[in-house]
């Protein structure tokens, strides 16, 4: 429908799989659920296309399990997996990466520049992106298009965000997961009390049942805490926030 702002499929995808009963964006400036996202109700929008997610779920984690004992293990789990192999670029980073300690903020930006140049390449008028306060960076949602341009966005989109999407990955993990925990929700949570953002009290459990109960003892709207739920691959929008014109 024109003027309709639309949920990108990878984004879906992405909500879909994390199971979140959480928020995304609604066209009226509320919120509403993830089952209204996958299109259960019209005029929405989701998190926009390209995310720090390759694939690798983390939502159902069991509590108190981790990704991998160390971030170099993690690491060395994307360099050697030959189902999904990572690009040249992201090998090349990564290597770089294992030997600095980590991914740096100057990889990661390059990352997601090569992304947008590419998107621009392939005719789109803009490519907007939000930066957290952790430096974790979110595509914008954007106003729909016919079918056919949604559907070559969504191929463009996994295209050019297909070379870089483990850098983004790993760069997130570090920013907003540090204890390499692979529950979700205790992983928003932990990254929450590091920063100051809810008590040093507050568990996963109070965490899930709030988004449940749709009361929350945070601030929703706090860039700090959209930028713990980013890193994670849970997406909150707002009517304030930018929406892309693509065509």
């Amino acid at each position: 429908m024109k003027g309709m702002i639309r949920f990108g499929a990878a984004a879906v995808a992405v909500m879909t799989l994390a199971g979140m009963s959480g928020c995304s964006r609604a066209a009226d400036g509320g919120q509403t659920t993830a089952d209204e996202a996958t299109g259960k109700s019209s005029g929405q929008t989701s998190g926009g296309g390209a995310s720090q997610n390759s694939g690798r779920d983390i939502g159902s984690g069991v509590a108190g399990e981790k990704l991998a004992n160390s971030l170099d293990e993690y690491i060395d789990m994307f360099i050697s997996n030959q189902f999904e192999p990572a690009s040249d670029y992201e090998k090349s980073v990564m290597e770089r990466a294992k030997a600095d300690g980590g991914v740096t903020a100057a990889d990661y930006e390059d990352a997601w520049s090569t992304y947008k140049s590419c998107m621009l390449d392939k005719g789109y008028k803009e490519i907007v992106l939000i930066k957290y306060p952790n430096g974790i960076y979110e595509e914008a949602v954007h106003y729909s298009g016919t079918d056919s341009q949604e559907e070559k966005y969504d191929a463009d989109q996994a295209s050019c965000f297909g070379n870089v999407n483990i850098v983004a990955e790993i760069y997130a993990v570090q920013q907003g997961n540090g204890s390499l925990l692979s529950n979700r929700d205790e992983a928003i949570v932990d990254c929450l009390r590091r920063n100051d953002l809810v008590p040093k009290d507050y568990t996963a459990e109070q965490y899930a049942r709030e988004r449940a109960d749709g009361e929350l003892s945070y601030d929703a709207q706090d860039m700090g805490v959209r930028g713990c739920q980013a890193a994670n691959n849970s997406f909150v929008g707002f009517a304030d926030d930018p929406v892309e014109k693509l065509w």
